[in-house]
């Protein structure tokens, strides 16, 4: 019934046109390459029964098949194909991913603040899910559906992979981005918004579209790089920040808070700010490119290369207002 209501919905707002047109770019040699790769695995393992195991730190997917050397063998070779992985840990069928990012760590920080709590029988999203570690995490606390948004053609693949294992009911992942919400009638009890709003243009009309999707009292849950400082500002970077070029705005907490406020939320809480070392992101195995090491100056590591402030990260618990 929850799936009917979600298909509904979706196909009132621009989440189905954003989608197809993702999806006109996996035409390429090798998306296509990938997805034929992926359509062979799931025939392979059609027949096969794999269980999902979050009781620790990694995503474990494992079965007891008659094929399995063959399953292994496939699994490890679409694994080395989707890299870069950028959240985990996973193991799937006995080939561990060591990402880039210790995504464990945030997930502790969410489970030690109390933010996990509400998930049993919400209606949750998670908007910029990546790979769907997070939404696989989700699924211990038994959630009754989980939707996670990203645009990410290889993210989306990846979590291919892990649901052509699981087939998990209560999972699905939308092709899209946070501006592609506008216009979605209420219908999450929980969002969830880890690691995107200093990407946006317009991080205020981004934030307002997790209000608009919000049921009446739904809780939001949003992390954020901050900088240092009091006050409600934000960097905004002439160039790159950290190497990267899609870092539009980087707030203070303090204007953290204020952004959310402007965009409509209600009765915030700044939970915590953490420091970001190289334990939680640094290069791997399975994501074999710079990461922050390379991101920070070698001489003074409170600062970028560009020598802004280093980030921290923050999160922030807000509400809608009942309506």
């Amino acid at each position: 019934m929850i799936r009917n209501d979600w298909l509904e919905i979706k196909q009132s707002s621009g989440l189905i046109g954003a989608q197809q047109r993702l999806l006109a770019n996996l035409e390429g040699d090798l998306w296509r390459e990938l997805r034929r790769e992926l359509s062979e695995f799931s025939s392979l393992v059609e027949n096969s029964i794999f269980n999902l195991d979050t009781n620790s730190d990694v995503v474990l997917i494992a079965g007891q098949e008659p094929e399995q050397d063959k399953i292994t063998k496939s699994v490890g070779s679409l694994i080395r194909r989707l890299m870069p992985w950028r959240k985990g840990p996973f193991e799937i069928c006995g080939s561990g991913i060591d990402s880039e990012w210790r995504s464990d760590l945030k997930w502790d920080r969410l489970r030690d603040a109390g933010l996990l709590e509400g998930l049993s029988g919400s209606v949750v999203a998670d908007v910029g899910c990546n790979n769907g570690y997070y939404m696989c995490r989700m699924l211990e606390y038994k959630p009754e559906f989980v939707v996670g948004v990203d645009p990410g053609l290889r993210c989306f693949l990846q979590f291919q992979l892990l649901q052509t294992l699981l087939r998990e009911p209560r999972l699905e992942y939308q092709l899209g981005g946070i501006d592609d919400l506008v216009g979605l009638k209420p219908f999450f009890d929980i969002v969830f918004c880890l690691g995107v709003v200093y990407h946006r243009r317009n991080p205020v009309e981004s934030l307002r579209a997790l209000v608009q999707c919000l049921k009446p009292g739904g809780t939001v849950i949003v992390e954020s790089q901050v900088i240092p400082g009091d006050g409600p500002y934000a960097l905004c970077p002439p160039g790159r920040y950290a190497k990267a070029p899609n870092v539009h705005f980087v707030p203070t907490a303090d204007c953290l808070l204020s952004w959310m406020e402007r965009a409509g939320f209600v009765d915030l809480e700044l939970v915590c700010v953490n420091a970001v070392n190289t334990d939680e992101q640094r290069q791997t195995e399975h994501a074999p490119y710079e990461s922050l090491e390379d991101f920070l100056d070698k001489t003074d590591p409170s600062k970028t290369v560009e020598g802004h402030p280093a980030p921290a990260r923050a999160i922030v618990k807000g509400r809608s207002r009942f309506r």
